[in-house]
């Protein structure tokens, strides 16, 4: 559940003016964990530390390592180095931490999603006899696959054509 920047200076605001976590978190029916954090986060970095993320952050391969690499050298658990670096999760951490142990740096290189963009067909605009023997035979390809997709869909059409044909036959 995500709260508010509103909601979160309440909590920490009666949590520093003396109560314990529990009695916070029991106060505001929250985890006493969620507390903690927050005020951690706020003890380290101020209100910027706690505002809700607008967009998705996006972390470089360069900065996981520096992070990784910190958590190591210096013993610190994933809480720490999530707050030092205002990460919002400890989780992400351990996500990258494994990475970087199955698979090196290039664990941590942030692929991209999805399916690729569909690239341009195999047809050059030079005429045919200045094409190499490869170049014809790729534009071949993707001709015959052009053709073959085209008869599917006029065969597909027809038969929604017939089926719409038959039902309304039957309604007569």
């Amino acid at each position: 559940m995500h709260y508010d920047l509103d909601f979160k200076i309440k909590v920490i605001a009666y949590y520093r003016q003396g109560h314990t976590g529990h009695a916070t978190a029991e106060k505001f029916n929250l985890d006493s964990k969620l507390v903690q954090k927050w005020v951690k986060q706020y003890q380290s970095g101020g209100i910027d530390a706690i505002k809700p993320q607008t967009s998705k952050a996006y972390y470089s391969g360069e900065f996981k390592h520096e992070v990784i690499t910190t958590m190591l050298t210096q013993g610190l658990s994933q809480l720490e180095v999530a707050l030092r670096y205002n990460i919002s999760s400890p989780a992400l951490i351990s996500h990258w931490h494994k990475a970087y142990r199955l698979h090196g740096m290039s664990g941590l290189i942030t692929k991209p999603k999805g399916r690729a963009a569909m690239t341009k067909p195999f047809i050059t605009s030079k005429p045919d006899d200045e094409k190499t023997l490869a170049e014809l035979k790729r534009e071949n390809e993707y001709l015959r696959a052009e053709v073959a997709y085209l008869k599917k869909l006029d065969a597909l059409l027809k038969a929604e054509e017939q089926a719409g044909k038959k039902q309304g036959s039957s309604k007569h």
